[in-house]
């Protein structure tokens, strides 16, 4: 429901949302969704509204800068830097030798760096095709409307077996960790370059998967926005998105239907490879009567975890000490099938903090669904801010 009652309320919320420099009203009520025209919508935990339409087939992946969004193009090869004012595109990642194959994840890295992560290869569990990702840093410059960026450094994974990687996150230390959401595995990019595994199968085998790690060959057609949904190639992802908090690295599994936890540390002691899996704990369930769960661009702000919780069409945000989830926004407008997640630095005055959500509509094309007879989609993508209480 909508109540343009509520919209005069809100408008010195939004000019802080989307400008950072005015003191937001901390009278407003809280109205719930608000002006179909605006497309915004107030919750307890923020306020979303559409921060820029994205152009061209298919986005994924975004991060910010002050200055800028950078959002990836995957099925261009292409990752498109905008003014983080005017939204206008002001230039292009410069491609890696050889060009990007899949670049879909998207971060802000030490260093004042974006890190992308090209897959290197869609998935392909059956028959298995491996794909070969890689890691790219890129150094950015953007002064008076002129954007100049270079390649810093590529982390690839040769020599390593991956099925399909679909998150890659930068440690404290400056070490990546990178999944593998078809073998079930958690890879470690060494500062120097070298990747080691951290938890990892014995073998590939099926018999030695780690449960809350591997696919699902098979799953239940499920609905999402009111159209049925099958995941393209008939498997449930494994490992999908992962971020830190404190000492301890979360990661949600697809097929099993958890929000999992384990320690850091865990990840280069003494112990085999597959044997660091037994230090996997849940900590958030599937909630009861969901078929289907995939929660995807999973961050954190230090004390709380944010997700996509892409097949609700809404973003969520649990507390990891508890597993108690809370709804930050479910526009179906602003949240069509949302995918990927950031945190923008703040702006002048800003004290909330501001999150970006880029969503892809992935339950409208055959690429991601099977049970899209052929591309539906609802132009043009959308990119969504939600100042945080």
């Amino acid at each position: 429901m909508r109540n343009v009652n509520g919209l005069a309320a809100l408008v010195p919320v939004l000019a802080t949302a989307l400008m950072g420099c005015s003191a937001a009203d901390e009278s407003t009520e809280n109205v719930g969704e608000v002006s179909s025209e605006l497309q915004i919508q107030r919750t307890r935990l923020g306020v979303s509204s559409e921060l820029m339409p994205i152009d061209g087939p298919f986005p994924a992946g975004i991060a910010a800068s002050e200055d800028l969004i950078f959002t990836g193009s995957p099925f261009e090869g292409r990752v498109i830097a905008h003014d983080r004012a005017s939204k206008v595109a002001v230039g292009d990642l410069p491609a890696p030798p050889g060009g990007f194959i899949l670049p879909f994840i998207l971060k802000s890295v030490k260093g004042d760096k974006i890190a992308v992560l090209d897959a290197g290869g869609f998935p392909s569990p059956k028959p298995f095709i491996p794909a070969n990702p890689t890691i790219y840093e890129y150094k950015f410059r953007y002064r008076h409307g002129a954007f100049t960026a270079e390649l810093t450094r590529s982390l690839p994974f040769t020599g390593k077996l991956v099925g399909f990687s679909e998150d890659a996150i930068q440690l404290d230390d400056g070490r990546y960790l990178v999944n593998d959401a078809v073998l079930g595995s958690i890879w470690v990019v060494n500062t120097n370059g070298t990747v080691v595994p951290g938890i990892v199968p014995k073998t590939f085998e099926p018999a030695d998967a780690i449960p809350q790690m591997f696919y699902c060959d098979t799953m239940p057609q499920v609905t999402v926005g009111g159209r049925p949904f099958l995941f393209s190639g008939s498997t449930i992802p494994g490992i999908t998105s992962m971020a830190v908090v404190k000492d301890k690295l979360y990661f949600s599994g697809s097929c099993s239907g958890a929000l999992y936890s384990v320690p850091l540390k865990v990840l280069t002691d003494h112990r085999q490879p597959w044997q660091r899996a037994a230090d996997i704990r849940v900590v958030s369930p599937k909630p009861a009567g969901v078929q289907v769960e995939e929660l995807l661009g999973l961050i954190s702000d230090d004390k709380y975890l944010y997700a996509a919780d892409a097949l609700q069409l809404r973003v969520i945000r649990i507390d990891p000490k508890n597993g108690k989830r809370e709804v930050v926004g479910d526009d179906p407008h602003l949240f069509n099938f949302p995918s990927s997640l950031a945190f923008a630095p703040a702006g002048c005055g800003e004290h909330e903090k501001t999150l970006l959500t880029l969503s892809n509509q992935q339950h409208l094309t055959p690429i991601t669904n099977d049970a899209a007879p052929e591309d539906m989609f609802e132009p043009p993508f959308v990119a969504t801010t939600t100042r945080l209480k």
